[in-house]
């Protein structure tokens, strides 16, 4: 049997034999490879699983670094408003013994015990919350209240505080110790120089894009107060500005703190204008 190209092919051994020899002579024979190719595509099979091994090992490394960045991060971040809490509590304990400190040097003995009363439950208050990053509404409303109460009996003023309907103080949260510092400048700085018809108002209202704070006070205007007093720098609205910020680093949602001068129609004032992002 010969094939196409006239090459032996082999011995039929008979007619059908030789039909049979010549149509699988017709079928192309698969290519069987070598040993030499097999190991190749060997190697180069191996060589792109090792390459994927390792680009995946470089990837989780990559990534566990990040992450441990992130938590460095977050944690130094945590460290700081703390250390700022830890800051505020004593600045407020400073400024309300200096209050008692007043009454004494005035020879008023019984303003000075009922201060001195209402003073220890405050500081209870403020050392159970100077932990929390976070207290109720609620809370934080008694607090500023208590604190305000205090002040009036230093000296006379009148002060408001109003919740819309639509908000829950007791399941509404605010960093802790929020008001206190601006409630203590519109106090201190603003009604405190001025003769009389001191009025201090504190607004929470339900916005669309989270809570809105507004401490108004019909003071004598930052200006004023700065010349009065240039070695007070308020220490506490500073670390709120940056408690706030940090805040906002961590969480990812927008603080916004607002200082207005308010000064029309021959009245001045200030009014602190605080956004709160509504939790997610």
């Amino acid at each position: 049997v010969f094939n196409s190209q006239g090459k032996f092919v082999e011995y039929g051994g008979g007619i059908k034999g030789s039909i049979a020899i010549a149509k699988e002579s017709l079928v192309p024979k698969k290519k069987e490879l070598n040993k030499s190719q097999l190991q190749i595509i060997v190697i180069i099979l191996i060589s792109i699983l090792t390459i994927l091994i390792m680009g995946l090992l470089i990837w989780k490394w990559r990534v566990r670094q990040r992450f441990r960045k992130e938590q460095q991060f977050r944690k130094q971040r945590e460290l700081e408003l703390t250390a700022i809490r830890s800051q505020m509590n004593p600045h407020f304990l400073f400024n309300s013994l200096n209050s008692v400190q007043n009454l004494v040097q005035q020879n008023k003995g019984r303003e000075a015990h009922l201060y001195l009363s209402d003073f220890a439950g405050l500081i209870r208050k403020v050392l159970r919350n100077s932990e929390k990053e976070e207290v109720s509404l609620a809370e934080e409303l008694e607090m500023v209240e208590q604190y305000l109460n205090l002040e009036k009996l230093r000296f006379n003023f009148n002060f408001s505080i109003s919740v819309d309907k639509e908000l829950d103080p007791h399941n509404t949260l605010v960093p802790s110790m929020l008001l206190q510092p601006f409630a203590e400048n519109a106090v201190i700085h603003g009604l405190q120089s001025k003769p009389e018809n001191r009025q201090l108002s504190i607004i929470i209202q339900q916005v669309e894009s989270g809570i809105k704070i507004s401490i108004e006070d019909n003071g004598i205007g930052r200006e004023e107060a700065k010349k009065i007093a240039k070695a007070k720098n308020g220490k506490g609205s500073k670390m709120i500005q940056e408690r706030l910020n940090i805040l906002q680093e961590k969480q990812g949602e927008k603080y916004q703190l607002d200082i207005i001068d308010l000064n029309e129609n021959g009245e001045t004032g200030t009014r602190v204008e605080i956004l709160i992002p509504e939790e997610r």
